[in-house]
């Protein structure tokens, strides 16, 4: 502590002469003209940078007074230095850059649809996140599932009462239907799925991707409800940032990341630790939020081996303790008749990317791609005195490998390519007599192409089939279409399959903690199925300098077919296909308006998701119809940022059929910028909702929170604060 206080007064104590110069631009492509999203400015030989908006445009403050280098960069363009001297004598309105290959944005911007097309102009309906990183990191250093959960017709859905494990939902749809990619490599799932979002943290991304609806074809089985694509950083100029962050109830986490490039290779790497005491909001004996100690390592190398061919190497290394339940036994009392329920589960993740790309002429590129995923994981579970420890622990080996060849004419791009993919779970025998251990190898091959029919329209269309070793082929379609009615109007449509092979890594296996729950039944147990669509319009325009509108209108439909639900087998459980279907349908409705230094977001979304099991119709519990999230900006380039954000969730369904109230949650968040420093303030439910002011979360048969449904806030409100230090 002694050693960190002493680091932590010396940078403080550093003192440099920074002008207060803003440059202020939009980035375009040169060849198209459109506005780039994600593109990095930044002051030569320092860490300052700033990344571009939707509308392209860069805000870059603290520059020095005199002749100055600004570099621009963007994954598939070549690097830009201006010399500028300031303060500038006229704006520079607008920034070129030129692609360093024939596709317009390659993989930045909607690397999740293969598509190689600039947002613009892909058919498929991509939502891309990239300033919000920011504030969610500034919210949460930790994890991204507060960035997701202020995301339109997405849901973060506490799985745990006691020890806050969860999943994401998109349009109404269980977790386990969502698959989440980080750089395109399916590294989560499976036994290690309600920890995922809980794990991956803000600071090394740059952007999320958001695909919603059945998009299978894309990377195979599990993405039934849709995709989220975490994506990291790349190397650009020098940037080192030293992240802080505490809370009321108890948080402390330390993050540091950093990048350089040189001129054959670069580097980024995010290091950091993040701890939580165990918080208990209500004061009924058992933590609201969990005692935590979690440790993140992520590096990664990218060599720079031609003007043709690139090698990037990555991985992520992860531990982590996470403990509830009764506060007496997390101080270390004994077991008792009075005090018995706790949650522990204890993990270490490793794995590894590797990507390497080659470009064999000037329109034709060959790329290979492969992944490896260890997660070990031990889940300690005591339910009842009298049954006292049950222990669910496990190996998962996961691994991805993928060959593709993509071929581009003027606009239109093919790429092909094969995969294969392993997934083996190992359960350690413990406790149970027979071990409930997962095999499964998939060997898909698919084709994507997206072409222009004339100025107004582009199509892209595609075709999976996935051979699921000791199973069946699954043979996936999927089809777009983008109308440029104007400059300014646009309307997509497209539909697509999915479908996920049965797993006991589900919310309600979780919720027993595996105990009693039996291995599938392979003979008799299928594959969920799904098929579905969505259509929207959008309108964007800008009124001078100062205003900006965004509308955006969409509809949703998804039929899921044979979904898997927990049924008692004697005294066991297990899970079987239900005798029916689950249907999901909505709109969203997003509306951003920019006016000078503000900008103003609502969304909206209703859905309305039901099951129709043997005869019967019933609402998908802890799916609220309707949704408005929201958030008021103020910006002062090099001095403010503040931020107000509200929620509202209508009623829930429990799965007890009983019907909860709507609530409000509001929160704030300031930063104040000074030199390279940024101080911050949070908070989270101002007004303090929390599901225990409306109802206890001890429930039969045990009187403990194991088998509780979370539908609102546990933890209440939450004050966290801070500093961010740019060395």
């Amino acid at each position: 502590m002694t050693r960190f206080i002493l680091l932590f007064t010396l940078l403080l104590s550093v003192e440099q002469a920074y002008s207060q110069n803003i440059f202020n631009t939009i980035v375009k492509d040169s060849q198209s003209k459109e506005p780039l999203i994600g593109a990095i400015a930044g002051l030569k030989g320092t860490g300052n940078a700033a990344v571009s908006d939707e509308g392209g445009e860069i805000i870059l403050p603290n520059i020095p007074s005199g002749r100055q280098i600004i570099q621009f960069s963007n994954m598939g363009y070549k690097m830009l230095e201006l010399e500028i001297d300031f303060p500038l004598t006229q704006p520079i309105e607008v920034v070129f850059l030129s692609p360093n290959r024939e596709n317009e944005l390659g993989e930045v911007i909607v690397q999740g649809t293969r598509s190689n097309r600039s947002i613009a102009q892909t058919p498929t309906r991509v939502e891309v996140l990239t300033e919000e990183i920011d504030e969610a990191a500034t919210m949460d250093p930790s994890k991204i599932a507060h960035l997701l959960s202020h995301s339109t017709g997405i849901q973060v859905q506490q799985t745990s009462a006691t020890s806050n494990t969860a999943n994401v939902r998109i349009q109404g749809l269980d977790g386990r239907y969502t698959q989440i990619l980080k750089d395109g490599f399916p590294l989560y799932g499976g036994f290690s799925g309600s920890l995922c979002i809980m794990q991956i943290p803000p600071l090394d991304l740059r952007q999320i991707e958001y695909i919603k609806g059945g998009a299978s074809t894309l990377y195979g089985g599990g993405a039934i409800a849709g995709i989220i694509n975490v994506i990291s950083k790349e190397p650009t100029s020098e940037e080192t940032i030293l992240h802080l962050n505490g809370s009321q109830i108890g948080a402390f986490d330390v993050n540091m990341f950093t990048s350089k490039k040189y001129e054959k290779i670069g580097f980024t790497l995010l290091a950091q630790r993040n701890a939580h005491k165990a918080f208990d909001a209500d004061k009924d004996g058992f933590t609201d939020m969990p005692e935590l100690e979690k440790f993140n390592f992520n590096p990664k190398l990218v060599f720079y081996l031609s003007d043709r061919t690139n090698l990037s190497i990555a991985g992520t290394f992860t531990t982590e303790k996470r403990q509830g339940g009764d506060t007496k036994l997390l101080e270390n009392e004994a077991i008792s008749s009075s005090h018995f329920y706790k949650e522990k589960n204890e993990v270490s993740r490793i794995t590894t990317q590797t990507k390497y790309s080659h470009k064999l002429t000037e329109n034709q590129t060959f790329e290979f791609k492969n992944s490896f995923n260890i997660f070990d994981r031990s889940l300690l579970n005591v339910p009842t005195f009298n049954e006292g420890e049950y222990i669910f622990q496990g190996n998962q080996l996961s691994s991805f490998s993928e060959l593709s060849y993509s071929i581009q004419k003027n606009k239109d791009v093919l790429i092909t390519g094969l995969n294969f993919y392993t997934d083996e779970f190992k359960e350690t025998p413990l406790q149970s007599i027979l071990l409930r251990n997962e095999d499964r190898k998939t060997m898909g091959a698919f084709t994507n192409f997206t072409f222009d029919l004339g100025e107004k329209v582009s199509v892209e269309s595609g075709l999976r089939g996935d051979y699921v070793f000791d199973d069946k082929l699954y043979l996936l379609p999927r089809v777009s279409a983008l109308f440029k009615w104007t400059n300014r109007l646009t309307t997509r449509i497209g539909g697509g399959m999915g479908y996920r092979n049965a797993s006991i890594f589900n919310q309600e296996a979780e919720i027993l903690g595996y105990k009693g729950v039996l291995a599938i039944n392979r003979n008799d147990t299928k594959a969920e199925k799904s098929s579905g669509g969505n259509a929207d319009i959008s309108y964007k325009m800008r009124l001078g300098e100062k205003i900006l509108i965004n509308f955006n209108q969409m509809f949703f439909y998804t039929h899921l077919n044979n979904p898997l639900v927990l049924q008692r087998s004697g005294s066991n459980y297990e899970f079987a296909n239900a005798d029916g279907y689950t249907e999901s349908m909505g709109a969203e409705t997003f509306f951003k308006f920019g006016f000078s230094d503000f900008v103003l977001f609502v969304g909206y979304t209703y859905t309305d998701a039901t099951n129709h099991f043997s005869g019967t119709i019933s609402n998908v519990s802890l799916t609220p119809k309707h949704s408005l999230k929201g958030d008021l900006l103020y910006a002062l380039p090099g001095k403010w940022r503040i931020g107000l954000d509200y929620e509202l969730k209508s009623g829930q369904t429990l799965s007890t059929g009983t019907q909860t109230p709507s609530f409000w949650t509001y929160g704030a968040v300031v930063e104040r910028y000074y030199k390279n420093f940024t101080f911050f303030g949070n908070v989270e439910n101002i007004f303090d909702y929390r599901q225990t002011n409306y109802e206890s979360l001890l429930l039969a048969p045990n009187n403990t929170p194991q088998f509780a449904e979370v539908w609102a806030p546990l933890d209440g409100f939450v004050f966290n604060y801070g500093l961010k230090i740019k060395l």
